[in-house]
């Protein structure tokens, strides 16, 4: 949890200006939020304090016992204080093993809130990426509209058709209904996005704030695992969790050796000869010949051989989803790349030709409109193909367990 409170130091100086805006939120103010304030985290880390409070009861010493004795025979009264001796060396163990639970549950909180901090990622990008489709779709309307005028005027002057406006308008209320679509689709990444990000923000007044863009270069398949085997959490919640049932096991096999327990007292009894006073004192130890721990030994000898397999599960897992998510990022990547060099060499070309050709006569209205759709559908699938690569980074960033392609997102 030490990046959770680096992130707490630079929260004021991150929120407070975001705050006092119209909610226009980076990546990195979004993920700052959530690590700091969020409702998730502040329940991953009571759930660590819950174990840490648990595993506190292992290392404490038996509590004192006081007792008081009457004998009706020669009227004898015994008071008394017993207490147990924990000479063995089991709490010692115990308290090893109480630390490697709360590394356990550290490492599994932290791994929880990473795994739904990248969720959060996507739902920013899913914003941004709405955005920047409605600024797209509607920087392709004044081309229609101008289109529609056009037309109007000619058809007024006996010029152009009928048929040509009302295609041209129909085209028009085609685009404008997309727009409301997509505002819709922005209305709801919003309330998706807000669900994360704590405080009395509406979600209808945050904006994400960032671009849809690939990083420069990616890293080699063999350090991104190296990486991964480093980072992840739930990697090293069952080291740790393997650890504690080590600990446990020692702990379990001082059984074999018992603690002695003492007593002393004061003594009163009446005899023929009067009132007479003394000490008591007493020891007694546990004969360990049913019950030595060998039950519980035998318990957590299975624990661990059940805990290398998960780290061998685990190890295998790890390794598949690096490898599946770093080769779906290295096509989506190459797609991206390709279809944007096609579409700065083509795009605004064809526009040029199809409107040059339809003054000319040589191109109907049909010929025009499917140009200008062309053009449009061709931005939408960059921005489609860009956010679609940006995923793929934010998963192998959250199969990693730390963000190495954007470093950026954390201070």
């Amino acid at each position: 949890m030490h990046v959770c409170i680096v992130l707490g130091v630079v929260f004021s100086t991150l929120w407070l200006p975001c705050a006092a805006s119209a909610q226009d939120l980076t990546e990195r103010e979004a993920v700052t939020l959530f690590l700091t304030r969020s409702a998730y985290a502040q329940e991953f880390r009571a759930g660590t304090a819950v174990v840490e409070a648990q595993t506190h009861s292992w290392r404490v010493w038996p509590n004192p016992q006081a007792g008081f004795e009457h004998e009706g025979a020669g009227s004898t009264q015994i008071t008394r204080v017993q207490q147990g001796l924990p000479i063995n060396g089991r709490l010692g163990l115990l308290r090893q093993a109480g630390n490697s639970a709360v590394r356990v549950a550290e490492a599994q909180a932290e791994f929880n809130l990473w795994g739904l901090c990248s969720d959060m990622r996507l739902a920013f990008y899913d914003l941004l990426l709405a955005q920047q489709r409605e600024e797209a779709l509607s920087d392709s309307l004044p081309q229609l509209q101008e289109v529609v005028r056009v037309l109007s005027e000619r058809e007024k002057h006996g010029e152009g058709s009928r048929f040509d406006r009302l295609r041209a308008e129909q085209e028009q209320s085609d685009l404008k209904a997309e727009i409301v679509s997509t505002q819709a689709l922005i209305a709801q990444s919003r309330s998706r996005l807000a669900s994360y990000v704590p405080g009395n923000a509406e979600s209808g007044s945050i904006r994400a704030q960032g671009e849809l863009e690939m990083t420069d270069a990616l890293p080699p398949f063999a350090y991104l695992l190296q990486l991964a085997f480093e980072n992840r959490q739930d990697y090293k919640a069952e080291k740790h969790r393997h650890e504690q049932f080590q600990w446990e096991e020692q702990a379990a096999n001082r059984l074999r050796i018992p603690d002695p327990v003492i007593f002393a007292g004061f003594k009163r009894a009446n005899e023929p000869g009067g009132t007479r006073y003394g000490p008591y004192l007493g020891i007694s130890i546990s004969i360990p010949v049913f019950e030595h721990g060998q039950n519980r030994v035998a318990e957590l000898e299975a624990e661990m051989r059940r805990s290398s397999y998960r780290q061998e599960v685990l190890d295998g897992q790890i390794q598949s989803q690096v490898r599946g998510i770093y080769e779906e990022l290295e096509m989506r990547r190459q797609a991206a790349a390709d279809y944007r060099l096609q579409l700065e060499r083509q795009s605004t070309e064809l526009d040029r030709i199809a409107t040059l050709a339809y003054q000319e006569g040589e191109l109907g209205i049909l010929e025009l409109l499917d140009s200008y759709r062309i053009r449009r559908q061709s931005v939408l699938r960059l921005l489609e193909l860009t956010a679609m690569t940006k995923q793929a980074e934010i998963n192998l960033e959250g199969a990693i367990g730390k963000p190495v392609l954007n470093p950026e997102v954390l201070p």
